[in-house]
């Protein structure tokens, strides 16, 4: 057993980042009745720091300030000191990280945060050196010059504070719209503008280093070209997911992506791989292939999703949250190559194929080794060595195989182990999706599995838990937590068509609407009242990293509402639609899912009913169904003993065979039950045929 010179309380937690805090010499609390009775029984600021388990720069910190007994010493001693894993507590995150801003124009992990016993912040930055560096003041210099202000001029701080506070309420305010005009066209219009000027129409993506995905931008992109066949939508999207998939920002070796690109070429990413990147980039992945047929698409898809199985995926069937930018105290040492590796593990013949395509050199491209990232078209690149396409990916399959099991020799990264409800949502959406689209059943098996180990050990019927770690369910679920699970549930559902999963979810919406929605404001919030320990409750409506948890919420509803003829779900929606009208107008790049969420709502969306018939050709009306990218449309397949269920009542099959339902707003179409009729139909768009109601 090891023996640790220091043990502070975080050695009882479950989450693997405050576990790597547990010996530093700061006398750190968890975030907790304790910690928070003692800031003000003793009248002392609480120093909070929030990160999370991948974050490199929140390992440097630690080992610059956390683990030096100096400045450990300060921090005891004028200090109740907090340590909270982003990822477990998103609520207290929104809040401080909103504060933060404010007072600095800036964000990020780790974060540092000074508050008031009453949990009021009046100070705060992010990464601090030991001292001053790089136009930042060092830490111990902080630490002293704050302990001095709040004992020498108090009064003065918590007015300061009191203001700050005032302005992070503000922030959860969004004042309804007076003009009535929501319109997802003219919106999206808008919103597709700021896109393309955006646009890097040399390397693709967003703006400029560092560089996101804005993953849901892209989506909705592609919705854009879908409504309005505006070929540069589908050209900016193309481009930008080659050259994704070709760069150092993607796994070429072992599939996934890294969390983001530190230049403007996808060549050097911050080599941390998130949970939820890779769900979302799965997801837009398959709408892409199914919107084009390009098989590359599907290929990248595929391999991210080979990528979860066989590194994040838990014994339980749920998937765990991360994996460290650094191995061995080295950021991204694991995924880095020497050209003489590569020309050892290959044999000179391969390898000199391999260094042209993937650009090794002897010099290499990052710190003297090698990111893998390819340039050149895969026909270029066959012509220069005189080969078939199909040869050159032959023999460079095989050399990513020989390089991935000399790679799984090495040290690891890090793998956080918790798991989030709400990130293994958005992945069980996508594998759901997967199924549908790649026609894969392995991939609904898993994410059926993973749904049913969430809904016995982290859904107690009436209350959901937002995370499962060392056997232990914990913290109250958050409003991404249901709204994530009502998602990936309904999408199942569309898989499976069993109705398990479809009055599950709608069991878990209607919690979700008695704890976050406000309807005297129209607002959700991102924390229940249950939830004691805030200063303010805060709210998310812009989309980050991730979707904001408002939109999924109303994405959800507005699927589930057309699924169940349930007009309480839409009129919610609807409402907060209506809402943050004025922020999607304003900030379009922030709400991409929310417009997707309006063009669900509003813009033609498609009810497909299918009655299967005596001719079992249901599988072949579904692949028709699912091979076209139709966006805003909900599907539902009649099993035995439904004749209650409102969506199939009056509903009857011809002939005794397979017939479909094709409906607008619960008004249908003349049925049919001629599938090569219904090919032609859906290839040629022919949704403005006359309705007739039934």
């Amino acid at each position: 057993m090891t023996l640790h010179p220091f043990t502070n309380r975080l050695v009882s937690e479950t989450s693997p980042y405050l576990l790597q805090h547990a010996h530093n010499p700061v006398d750190w609390y968890p975030w907790g009745e304790e910690a928070l009775k003692r800031a003000k029984k003793e009248n002392r600021p609480i120093f909070l720091s929030i990160g999370y388990s991948a974050c490199h720069w929140c390992h440097v910190m630690e080992k610059e300030s956390f683990e030096d007994e100096t400045t450990a010493q300060i921090l005891n001693e004028h200090f109740i000191s907090i340590k909270v894993d982003r990822e477990e507590r998103p609520d207290l995150d929104n809040i401080y990280m909103n504060a933060v801003q404010i007072m600095t124009h800036r964000g990020g992990w780790p974060m540092t945060v000074f508050l008031t016993p009453e949990l009021e912040p009046f100070y705060g930055g992010t990464y601090f050196p030991p001292e001053d560096k790089m136009g930042l003041p060092g830490f111990k210099k902080i630490l002293k010059g704050v302990s001095s202000t709040w004992k020498s001029r108090p009064s003065e701080v918590k007015k300061s504070a009191g203001e700050l506070l005032i302005a992070l309420k503000e922030i959860s305010k969004t004042d309804s719209s007076n003009e009535n005009t929501l319109s997802f066209r003219a919106l999206t219009e808008a919103a597709f503008h700021r896109t393309k000027n955006s646009f890097d129409p040399v390397y693709g993506g967003l703006g400029q280093a560092p560089k996101f995905f804005h993953t849901m931008d892209f989506r909705l992109a592609l919705r854009h070209w879908k409504t309005t066949q505006t070929t540069e939508a589908l050209t900016l999207l193309n481009t930008t997911l080659e050259l994704w998939s070709r760069g150092g920002i993607y796994d070429s070796l072992g599939g996934g992506f890294h969390r983001y690109s530190t230049d403007e070429q996808w060549l050097v990413p911050h080599f941390e791989k998130m949970l939820y990147d890779n769900a979302l980039l799965t997801e837009l992945y398959l709408e892409a292939y199914q919107a084009t047929h390009h098989l590359p698409f599907a290929r990248v898809a595929r391999e991210i999703i080979d990528y979860t199985f066989r590194d994040l995926l838990s014994p339980e069937g749920i998937f765990h949250s991360t994996e460290d930018a650094d191995s061995e105290g080295v950021e991204g040492k694991f995924y880095i190559w020497s050209k003489e590796e590569i020309d050892t593990a290959l044999g000179s013949e391969i390898a000199l194929i391999f260094n042209k395509v993937y650009n090794v050199s002897e010099q290499g491209n990052w710190e003297h080794q090698n990111i893998l990232h390819r340039t050149e078209n895969w026909s270029d690149l066959a012509i220069q060595f005189n080969l078939s396409e199909t040869e050159l990916e032959e023999t460079l399959a095989l050399a990513r195989r020989k390089l991935f099991s000399l790679r799984q020799k090495r040290i690891r990264p890090s793998l956080d182990t918790k798991c989030l409800t709400s990130w293994n949502g958005m992945m069980i959406h996508s594998l759901a999706l997967a199924h549908q689209i790649l026609n894969e059943p392995l991939y609904l098996e898993k994410a059926e599995k993973a749904s049913e180990f969430i809904l016995q050990n982290l859904w107690d019927g009436k209350n959901l838990k937002h995370v499962y770690s060392c056997g232990e369910a914990k913290f109250n679920g958050f409003l991404e937590d249901y709204a994530h699970l009502t998602q990936s549930l309904i999408t199942i559902y569309e898989s499976n068509f069993n109705e398990k999963f479809l009055s599950t979810a709608q069991i878990i919406t209607q919690r979700m609407i008695e704890l976050f929605w406000d309807a005297p404001s129209k607002t959700f919030f991102f924390a229940s009242d249950k939830q004691t320990d805030l200063v303010i409750r805060p709210t998310e409506t812009y989309d980050g990293a991730t979707p904001s948890s408002t939109a999924i919420a109303i994405t959800a509803l507005i699927r589930l509402g057309k699924l169940t003829y349930n007009d309480s779900y839409l009129k919610i929606a609807e409402q907060a639609l209506e809402k943050y009208e004025s922020q999607m107008r304003t900030l379009p790049q922030a709400s991409g899912q929310m417009l997707i969420a309006l063009e669900l709502l509003q813009n033609r969306s498609q009810e497909f009913v299918l009655l299967p018939g005596n001719d079992e050709s249901i599988e072949d009306w579904l692949y028709v169904i699912r091979g076209t990218f139709i966006p805003n449309k909900v599907v539902a397949v009649k099993q035995k003993d439904q004749d209650e269920n409102i969506l199939f009542k009056g509903k009857t099959c011809l002939e005794g065979k397979t017939t479909l339902y094709l409906c607008e707003n619960r008004t249908c179409q003349t049925p049919q039950n001629d599938l090569e009729i219904f090919r032609k139909v859906l290839k040629i768009e022919a949704f403005q045929q006359m309705i007739q109601p039934l």
